[in-house]
């Protein structure tokens, strides 16, 4: 495996360069820019390493011919010029040429055969979208068809593949679109079927030849999200006992986002089942009232108060019940402000999940594509927002999320459930069968071990920690040293950290909060960061128009989901009511 990057240039290191750095760099891989002229006189960086570059540049660095240290490979990417001489060199042929999409979309397939190159996404198809940015190989001489071997195609011919020269592999990626990392998102979620044909041979590709340099994940964990339901045997079209034997049969396991305001509507019968059924049934804090935009406000005293009162409905409903919950916020509707992150920190939440990626308040959005690549969003007060994904976007998007190392997170509604949960079985099998380890738990469980790694010397360990508590595996035969990292603004919202409930040291760098903790052979520490409360510790008063406004929305959705929603006739009026009370509240 390589341990570094050059990244090849003509004259000067263009877009399409920079924006190469900007993604080795988002994976930890050391890289330099070195002009093709350079090579030569620069063998002790070629030792060990990739080589990035365009068609051209590439093809003019091997036309030199010299004698001099070979890289591990090449990743050659289609140039913004024309570059059908230097693919007709590369490939010894001169047939071989590049053609622009006809059409916006196509139909793409990732090889069967291939799994260590990859990972996740052997054997996906999916229909991508196509810029005219992007190509499709074709004229591969039939006669040497067997040395150009197909990683992704299109019904047209290869769009990534893989031959040797001269002894070395080169890896070429037929479309010259690099992904800018750095653009803002102003949609509801990420979809890699705008970017397939640029960044998943990428990020293949540095995954595959960086392995033991790269940052990558702890576990692949994964966890099934409904929300809204009420904690009873039968919610909807949800039968959760029958849900249970689902989830024994198939190997998953499911999240409750509980709206905190149905705290005392668990009865003891109910509460006895999902206590026993704690193996595969998890509850997460879904908002307080799930009333419009509550988690949207920009006023600090408003969310202040409605986490507050969040946190301790939850408490009341666990004493009540026994049945124990996650400190994870699940948004409802998906509205949260960009204010609200730092809110929940303050109150001890341990992280939130959510679908939308954008606050409301869009114009305060910092949100990225490297963001929406990483474990979690960290860029709304140093708090993680774990995105979760709708099945309807589809298995590729659930597969290059876990090729990124990011968690599994499905959500959906007990009316998923009408066909006894069909679509959502075949989703979670299609999941299971991918080429990678899921690790079904609870989502609290999930949160705690979603972290990124690497090896940065013998026994020790560059950790990074994205929620407020994180448990750490060393499964090896020795000591080592977790040298933990997480991003943090400023040093007055810290109370303290603490390792297996033991304050440690701790400091404040670039932005990072830095500890270390020795973690002992086969065995697992356990971190938390405590965090300072800031504001009053009173709620906001609410009226009584308020409470009543409140108790109608909960009793007229929970008539919906168990009624209406299960009776044609009734369903067309509901929808309209919905939309009236919606806008009133």
């Amino acid at each position: 495996m390589a341990k570094k990057a050059i990244i090849l240039h003509e004259e000067l290191a263009g877009q399409q360069e920079v924006l190469l750095s900007h993604i080795l760099d988002f994976f930890a891989v050391p890289w330099e820019f070195v002009k093709v002229c350079q090579v030569a006189n620069r063998e002790e960086d070629v030792i060990d390493s990739v080589a990035f570059g365009s068609a051209r540049a590439v093809a003019a660095l091997l036309r030199e011919g010299r004698e001099s240290a070979t890289p591990t490979a090449f990743y050659v990417y289609a140039s913004n010029e024309d570059c059908t001489d230097a693919l007709r060199f590369l490939m010894g042929n001169t047939q071989v040429d590049l053609k622009r999409p006809t059409e916006a979309q196509t139909s793409l397939s990732v090889s069967g055969s291939l799994a260590k190159l990859t990972g996740p996404m052997t054997g996906l198809s999916a229909f991508a979208d196509l810029s005219r940015e992007d190509a499709i190989v074709t004229n591969l001489p039939a006669d040497r068809i067997e040395e150009f071997v197909p990683i992704i195609s299109s019904d047209g011919g290869p769009v990534f593949l893989w031959f040797d020269r001269e002894g070395v592999p080169v890896y070429l990626c037929a479309s010259s679109h690099i992904v800018d990392i750095n653009q803002p998102l102003m949609e509801g979620h990420y979809d890699i079927k705008r970017h397939f044909c640029a960044a998943v041979p990428l990020v293949m590709f540095i995954k595959f030849m960086f392995a033991d340099v790269v940052w990558r994940p702890q576990e692949l964990g994964a966890c099934l999200i409904i929300d809204d339901p009420l904690l009873r045997l039968r919610y909807g079209f949800c039968d959760f006992p029958k849900l249970c034997d689902l989830m024994r049969q198939h190997g998953f396991t499911t999240n409750i986002a509980f709206i905190p305001w149905n705290w005392r509507r668990t009865s003891n019968s109910d509460a006895a089942f999902f206590r026993k059924e704690s193996r595969y049934f998890s509850v997460s804090i879904h908002g307080c009232d799930h009333t419009a935009k509550e988690f949207g406000a920009a006023s600090a005293e408003v969310l202040q108060s409605a986490a507050r009162l969040a946190q301790s409905r939850m408490r009341q409903h666990e004493t009540r019940t026994g049945i124990q919950h996650d400190r994870v916020m699940v948004f409802p509707q998906g509205v949260f402000s960009s204010s609200c992150p730092d809110i929940l920190k303050q109150n001890d939440f341990l992280a939130s999940v959510n679908t939308e990626i954008v606050p409301v308040d869009s114009h305060n959005s910092r949100t990225r594509i490297r963001d929406a690549w990483d474990v979690a969003i960290m860029t709304y007060g140093d708090f993680p927002i774990f995105t979760r994904r709708y099945p309807w976007h589809g298995l590729e998007n659930f597969a290059f999320d876990l090729l990124l190392g990011k968690p599994c997170l499905i959500v959906t509604h007990q009316d998923l459930f009408k066909d006894a949960g069909e679509q959502l079985i075949h989703l979670i099998d299609c999941l299971n069968s991918l080429k990678c380890s899921l690790n079904w738990n609870a989502l609290g469980e999930v949160i705690r071990k979603a972290c990124r790694k690497r090896s940065i010397g013998p026994g020790t360990e560059e950790v990074e920690m994205f929620g407020s508590e994180l448990v750490i595996a060393n499964p090896s035969e020795l000591e080592i040293v977790a040298k933990v990292r997480k991003k943090k603004g400023k040093s007055s919202d810290i109370e303290e950290v603490l390792c297996d409930g033991q304050p440690v040291a701790w400091e404040l760098d670039e932005g990072y909060l830095l500890f270390r903790h020795r973690i002992l052979p086969r065995s697992k520490a356990c971190c938390k960061v405590e965090y300072r409360k800031h504001g009053t510790d009173g709620m906001t008063r609410r009226s009584l128009k308020f409470e009543a406004s409140v108790a109608a929305r909960r009793v007229l959705s929970e008539f919906r989901d168990n009624y209406v929603s299960q009776s044609p006739i009734l369903n067309t009026p509901l929808k309209k009511l919905k939309k009236v009370i919606k806008g009133k509240f």
